[in-house]
């Protein structure tokens, strides 16, 4: 009994940090370049996290979603 209460303990956990890091509009990505450890979208830059596993280097174009909060895109592609 004691397992299935961490499971559902893990589990409300995943579901509490996903709700509170997806971006509002869920909908939208966007393409950007990466420059050093840093991806350029617009006129800003961003530190970011790879969310999948692709090969990208300095200069290539990447598709992004910006988090609601903190300075981080979370790449999601190559372009």
């Amino acid at each position: 009994m004691a397992q299935n209460s961490s499971i559902t303990s893990m589990q409300q956990a995943v579901i509490s940090y996903v709700k509170k890091n997806l971006p509002k509009d869920k909908n939208k990505a966007v393409t950007g370049i990466v420059r050093g450890n840093k991806v350029i979208i617009g006129n800003r830059s961003y530190h970011f996290i790879p969310t999948i596993d692709v090969y990208f280097g300095d200069g290539d174009r990447v598709v992004c979603v910006l988090p609601d909060s903190g300075n981080v895109a979370a790449i999601v592609g190559v372009v």
